[in-house]
């Protein structure tokens, strides 16, 4: 009966990440609202206050989607190759395709914790993106080890620079309106550029 129940909860749980989602795509963050999600699950407001009772929580509860998400995103795309230059540039091509299948809510939730200015929230989308720097370090620094990268490589800027690359990618693409696929949007060129910082 317990595992019914926990199976409950979990399929809510992710009715409402995926309701949430979907108001922030279709409407803006700035219209995420418990009510919101209520109505567009067809639920009253009291029965969602039992999972949720702020946008704060809301917002959380997307922190730890995003964890889930995308980090096994970067993981499986890092399987695809020995080589780290590879992998690198499958994560890369990886991540805009999550980030436009989702249609730039990392970053927008990412923006959003930090205009709550809620100290939890901080921290939990900073070990988010702490772990994701952590994988970028870990090839950085086997492509040092195995002489394809240069020897004074600075591994902590280098993976900033990484994640920094798609960031701005994904902004200049949420801005001019989602209107093309991310994926076809001079990738190889910015890559190029990447890769000759980083190589021997």
């Amino acid at each position: 009966m317990k595992a019914k129940t926990d199976s409950s909860k979990s399929i809510r749980r992710q009715e409402i990440i995926n309701a949430a989602r979907k108001i922030i795509s279709s409407r803006g963050i700035e219209n995420l609202t418990v009510r919101k999600i209520a109505d567009d699950l067809r639920v009253t407001d009291g029965a969602l206050y039992r999972h949720f009772k702020s946008k704060k929580e809301i917002v959380s509860i997307l922190i730890d989607d995003i964890g889930k998400t995308l980090l096994i995103t970067i993981e499986e795309a890092a399987k695809e190759s020995e080589k780290p230059l590879h992998k690198l540039s499958d994560i890369f091509v990886s991540h805009l395709s999550y980030a436009e299948q989702r249609k730039g809510i990392t970053f927008i939730v990412i923006n959003e914790t930090l205009n709550l200015k809620d100290k939890s929230l901080r921290r939990k989308m900073f070990g988010v993106i702490n772990k994701y720097l952590k994988m970028i370090k870990a090839i950085l620094v086997e492509g040092v080890d195995s002489g394809i990268f240069r020897k004074d490589l600075d591994i902590t800027t280098a993976s900033i620079v990484f994640f920094g690359m798609v960031q701005s990618i994904v902004t200049l693409w949420a801005l001019s309106g989602s209107k093309h696929s991310l994926r076809k949007d001079r990738l190889d060129e910015l890559f190029s550029i990447y890769t000759k910082g980083v190589m021997r």
